[in-house]
């Protein structure tokens, strides 16, 4: 009997438990069902190479859906920051307007490479900006690129060591035979 009783007090936690994860659960789909756009896609074109102390044109599409009553206006934002140091290289946006329902605008910024030659890494971070009722600035995309400032630095090549001694071993003078006949 007791065994039972254990078994049915357990089993009565247990259904708690589980209620409790789905109540939390069914706040956060709430929660995220409540923002205001559907899908944002985005898409950076950049030179893939550069050189040193040069601005470079980086270019963002941002596309999507967005619910759009009239009372919120919208725009997006584009910040191109340096990786290692963090600073904010280049800022710009553009404004989408009242009419967020589908859109497709491309937000263009500039930033000078390093001066030295080096692999040069910025990260791309896009904003969607709702002036309005519902008032707010989101992140919808980080994208780290990499563009080659000047020439790659060449290594000298190291030969193997079976090539060294197979060109040491054919550099090698030749003996003849003591019977051939020289020409």
């Amino acid at each position: 009997m007791r065994i039972a009783f254990m078994t049915m007090k357990s089993g009565l936690v247990l259904a708690g438990l589980l209620i409790t994860a789905v109540c939390l659960c069914t706040f956060a789909l709430q929660n995220v069902d409540a923002s205001l756009c559907d899908r944002i896609l985005t898409a950076t074109s950049y030179p893939p190479s550069a050189s040193p102390n040069q601005v470079v044109p980086v270019s963002t599409t941002v596309s999507g859906s967005c619910t759009s009553d009239g009372e919120d206006y919208f725009g997006a934002r584009v910040d191109v920051v340096d990786k290692e140091s963090s600073l904010v290289l280049s800022s710009n946006s553009t404004p989408i307007g009242y009419n967020a329902n589908n859109f497709s605008i491309v937000v263009h910024n500039a930033a000078k490479t390093p001066a030295g030659n080096q692999s040069w890494t910025v990260n791309v971070n896009t904003y969607l900006i709702a002036a309005g009722a519902a008032s707010g600035k989101y992140l919808v995309n980080s994208t780290s690129i990499t563009i080659q400032v000047g020439n790659t630095a060449l290594t000298e090549a190291q030969p193997e060591l079976p090539l060294v001694l197979l060109a040491a071993v054919m550099a090698l003078p030749v003996r003849k035979k003591s019977g051939d006949k020289g020409t």
